[in-house]
């Protein structure tokens, strides 16, 4: 049975999902938040683990309530920090897709005490350029307008692009209430300054720097038709990570969780499960699905 929960910092009220029982992992969600991009993660995941599906600041329920809140990779790194300490959780594995595997990443560099295993799918976390629809979102007045009047055809497009299998997406019920959320729900217009303030703060300029201090074992799983973050940028990683072990999936998306999850969930639970040394491994995929 999966609980929805709030959980207060003190900078940021956190919206997130709990559910299972067994050791502790931490899912951190890319654009959209853990509702739209990680339930069915939380059901696979569940058996065996006590899963925590976290809404990041901008995504979600999630709300910052610190006036000073920086805004940033860091702050909202730390404030992941702060949501293990306020949950009464030690060393924890973590999850992380797209931004969400940025931020998994910095909170592995600037705490490595609390992370114990890091697995990052098609991960943010290096200073790249982003796509042109969220780089519209940093412009003034465009994106407060984008926010503010999103609509089902844009939303279908950002989802769409992130599918090398469209009937794999989620349903429009998710998009409408996805969007509902964004557009009319009471506290709407925090979720807009949120989401674009940490648009419009974060680079990953220090997290790509910091890549050696990552010493938990990692894992990074790349579709090949990603077209958010090329796979090419994986070399950027695996040059650097000195415990990891990488595939790249032939024939899936960026949402390579939900695009391919009969090859994304035997590689996740394994490394979620192993306690063996996959230093410098890195496996391709070669059959397209």
């Amino acid at each position: 049975m999966v609980e929805q929960r709030t959980l207060d910092t003190p900078a940021v009220r956190f919206q997130y999902a709990v559910a299972g029982d067994g050791p502790p992992v931490v899912l951190v969600p890319g654009a959209g938040g853990w509702k739209l991009s990680l339930e069915r993660m939380i059901t696979e995941l569940s058996d065996g683990h006590r899963v925590f599906a976290v809404d990041p600041p901008g995504q979600g329920g999630t709300r910052v309530v610190d006036p000073v809140f920086g805004y940033d990779a860091d702050a909202i790194a730390r404030s992941l920090g702060d949501f293990l300490d306020a949950a009464g959780i030690s060393a924890t594995a973590v999850v992380g897709h797209s931004w969400g595997g940025g931020f998994a990443l910095r909170l592995a560099q600037l705490r490595p005490d609390r992370v114990s295993r890091l697995a990052l799918l098609a991960p943010g976390g290096l200073d790249v350029t982003d796509g042109w629809e969220f780089r519209l979102l940093r412009k003034p007045l465009i994106g407060e307008l984008a926010t503010r009047f999103t609509s089902m055809a844009s939303a279908r497009h950002i989802l769409r692009k992130s599918f090398a299998h469209p009937d794999r997406m989620p349903g429009d019920e998710l998009l409408r209430a996805a969007i509902g959320q964004m557009r009319s729900a009471p506290d709407a217009e925090g979720l807009r300054r949120d989401l674009l303030r940490v648009e419009r703060g974060v680079r990953w300029s220090d997290t790509e720097r910091d890549l050696d201090r990552v010493r938990c074992p990692t894992l990074i799983l790349w579709g090949n038709r990603d077209r958010y973050f090329p796979v090419q940028l994986l070399a950027r990683f695996t040059s650097r990570l000195p415990d990891l072990e990488a595939h790249t999936l032939a024939g899936c998306g960026h949402s390579l969780h939900d695009d391919c999850p009969d090859r994304v969930y035997p590689l996740l639970t394994r490394f979620l499960t192993a306690n063996v040394d996959t230093s410098a491994l890195h496996r391709e995929e070669a059959h397209d699905g």
